[in-house]
């Protein structure tokens, strides 16, 4: 079966993780599938590519010449390899109407994936009308319309009618379950660590509201440091640490790794998420994966893969109650089972499970 990725979130030299969590997606496929990711890309950009998964880089010399320079490279892969049994589109917009036009050109079902937070209720008047009637285009192009979670595949068809009618599934992310092992037990000396990773968006992350709960507690006991693992820099978090003297109790850790944050994770007493809006974060499953505890908002997905036995949730935007979770956090996470959070976890989103779902998705669209 030959299938023809084109994702529109793809890395480049600006944001080298933008739609990583895509390709590992289209890496769990292996050989039983050849997979062909068609994208564009600057030329003296490297992309680390999945094993198994060819890429077939779009040349184009201006954004108006886009369009026609996708249908010219599907061409191309059409005479080198045959015609494609189907188009995967990863992410509705900007690409969706590329891929949308060749499935109907060729005849090729369409398979659209999303991860995209704009459907949540809170980001839903961003859409301007013409993205609306692209999206429109897109689902009545689809043969299947998958999501991370139940949650955004809800969203998606409050938001966009068209895809109510559309067979649906949930494909969750993928952790590479070797390099988020399970932790060791902590030692009991020392500060506990605490551990966030996100872009420091505060719109969606609630930064500012976590440092406010960190300043808080940090009035109520000492025992405890905040490890923060970021890919932007956020100058108003960054200034609040300084001015309120949390210098050496927040610590901005700056882009790291998977392999950095694997370690960060199983070294950290718990995880900690205070988001306002989510689908279904990667990091969270990468925490589960190595036996670490969370506290998160239940937002989005997060209720999906979360539950009492790996997380203690705290409501959106109240930091009063995140400081009491906080406390509790710090005297009671030696008390999970880090074995059954990661046991619960594998069962979800291992790369086995997800490459089982994609075929059990491409099965049924080529009946």
């Amino acid at each position: 079966m030959i299938v023809v990725h084109i994702p529109s979130w793809f890395p480049d030299a600006d944001k080298p993780l933008n739609g990583n969590f895509i390709l590992r997606q289209i890496g769990t496929l292996g050989d039983s599938i050849r997979s062909i990711v068609l994208h564009h890309t600057l030329e003296d950009f490297d992309i680390p590519m999945p094993e198994n998964v060819q890429f077939h880089r779009v040349p184009y010399r201006r954004r108006s010449h886009l369009f026609s320079s996708y249908i010219t490279e599907f061409q191309n892969i059409v005479k080198k390899y045959g015609k494609p049994d189907i188009l995967h589109l990863h992410v509705a917009l900007p690409l969706g109407p590329v891929a949308a036009h060749l499935a109907r050109k060729f005849e090729i079902p369409l398979v659209v994936s999303e991860h995209w937070s704009v459907y949540q209720p809170m980001n839903r008047h961003t859409l301007r009308f013409y993205q609306k009637w692209l999206l429109r285009y897109v689902y009545r192009t689809a043969a299947c319309v998958t999501a991370v979670s139940q949650n955004l595949l809800d969203n998606i068809t409050e938001t966009v009618p068209a895809a109510a009618g559309k067979p649906q599934a949930v494909v969750g992310n993928v952790v590479d379950s070797q390099l988020f092992a399970l932790k060791e037990t902590l030692p009991q000396e020392g500060r506990k660590r605490i551990l966030h990773v996100s872009t420091l968006d505060n719109e969606a992350k609630n930064i500012m509201g976590i440092l406010r709960a960190i300043q808080q507690l940090s009035l109520q006991r000492n025992d405890f440091q905040l490890d923060i693992v970021h890919d932007f820099q956020n100058k108003e978090a960054e200034a609040y640490v300084r001015d309120n003297g949390l210098s050496n109790t927040v610590y901005f850790l700056g882009r790291k790794t998977s392999s950095e944050i694997a370690v960060l994770l199983q070294e950290s007493a718990f995880f900690l998420m205070f988001s306002n809006y989510e689908n279904q974060p990667c990091v969270l499953l990468e925490s589960f994966c190595t036996g670490t505890p969370a506290i998160a908002t239940p937002v989005g997905g997060i209720p999906e893969i979360a539950n009492p036995e790996n997380a203690v949730f705290t409501a959106p935007r109240d930091e009063s109650q995140l400081v009491d979770k906080l406390n509790f956090m710090l005297d009671n996470f030696q008390n999970y089972d880090s074995a059954a959070i990661r046991d619960k976890a594998l069962s979800v989103c291992s790369p086995a499970f997800v490459r089982d779902r994609w075929l059990s998705v491409y099965r049924s669209v080529t009946k």
